[in-house]
């Protein structure tokens, strides 16, 4: 009983157990930074390249290339990255077609040297190199058909080297009226709408394959607004009339000529000048078996002959353009006109013409 009473002495003199303190909540995890782009196939792809998942991220790329209605951006970062996949396959002549694309889209675009390696960039400088030859894309506006207070049309032009271009999303709005869409094909470089009024405030996009945005011409916010031409801007007088009197229509025909004989001696001078080079080929032979002695005599005839037409023809083009400048500026010696107004000196007969355009 005793060693019973101590025990429960101690225990009640003993410090109650604390339960073990609860951990701190944990943070909220970070929300993924937004990303740039809105087709969720080019994101997957970015994250398997990082993976260097090369054949994974072009499929996705493939994906994200047949989404529908692509912005411009977008579509330059898919052929970016086609074609940074494609020279890290090995696959070069679907790289430099990927950079190709890319380039014909946006001359100036710079691949990173700091992201990509040489043997990744070298395709790209290669369809950079042929940009001169094949030239860039152009989205212009064109000259709207028109008459005095009424813009019967708005036109486009493309110069497409590539052929990427399949059609035109134009929006029109007529005076202060709302957006009107209208999807045109592209028919020999050239897109257009009716518009059919007075003011018209338009911007256009340019649509490749799946309606993809290759390039745009103004905005929503900032439109191109045409404005009918007014009755007395609709005939415009380039000045005083162009005076063919006299012995002028003599001096036009003398300069014509001059240009025709000067063409055509340049053609024939050309023929004569293509005997140097292979007079040159002979001589680098030694012992010539590709030609008979007979043919080349016959073909060095034939060259000295053309040369002789040539300076014929240049001496004829010279004396043609000489005369014809002269008759420009020689005038008739002008007799008075009888009747009403006699003492005046008449004008000289001749055809007048008085340039105008139209728009």
């Amino acid at each position: 009983m005793i060693w019973a009473g101590l025990i429960a002495l101690g225990l009640a003199a003993a410090p109650a157990r604390q339960p073990p303190p609860r951990p701190p909540p944990a943070a909220p995890a970070p929300a993924p930074a937004p990303s740039k782009w809105s087709n969720p196939e080019l994101v997957k792809a970015e994250k398997l390249l990082d993976d260097l998942d090369y054949e994974g991220a072009a499929l996705a790329l493939l994906t994200a290339h047949k989404t529908p209605r692509n912005d411009r951006k977008t579509i330059l970062r898919i052929l970016e990255l086609q074609g940074v996949i494609a020279a890290s396959l090995d696959q070069k002549a679907s790289a430099l077609n990927f950079f190709r694309q890319l380039l014909v889209l946006d001359p100036d675009f710079q691949l990173s040297e700091s992201s990509y390696s040489a043997e990744q960039r070298a395709p790209f400088n290669q369809a950079r190199a042929s940009l001169a030859s094949t030239g860039s894309l152009r989205f212009e506006v064109a000259p709207a058909r028109a008459k005095p207070g009424l813009v019967e049309t708005v036109v486009v032009k493309v110069a497409d080297p590539l052929s990427l271009a399949r059609k035109v999303r134009l929006w029109l709005r007529p005076g202060d009226g709302p957006w009107k869409e209208s999807v045109v094909p592209v028919t020999e470089g050239r897109a257009s709408a009716p518009a059919g009024v007075a003011t018209v405030s338009f911007w256009a996009e340019l649509l490749g394959e799946h309606e993809g945005q290759l390039a745009v011409i103004g905005s929503r916010e900032k439109p191109i607004v045409l404005r009918a031409p007014t009755a007395a801007d609709s005939a415009v007088s380039s000045g005083p009339g162009l005076d063919l009197g006299g012995y002028r229509p003599f001096s036009l025909a003398a300069g014509g000529a001059a240009v025709v004989a000067t063409a055509v001696g340049a053609y024939f001078g050309a023929r004569a000048a293509q005997i140097g080079p292979q007079i040159e080929a002979w001589r680098a032979e030694g012992v010539v078996h590709s030609v008979t002695q007979a043919q080349a005599q016959r073909m060095v005839e034939e060259a000295n002959g053309s040369a002789v037409i040539a300076d014929v023809l240049f001496a004829a083009g010279g004396v043609l353009g000489g005369a014809g400048v002269a008759l420009w500026f020689i005038e008739p010696e002008k007799s008075p006109a009888a009747g009403p107004g006699a003492g005046q000196p008449r004008a000289p007969a001749g055809l007048r013409v008085d340039i105008r355009w139209r728009f």
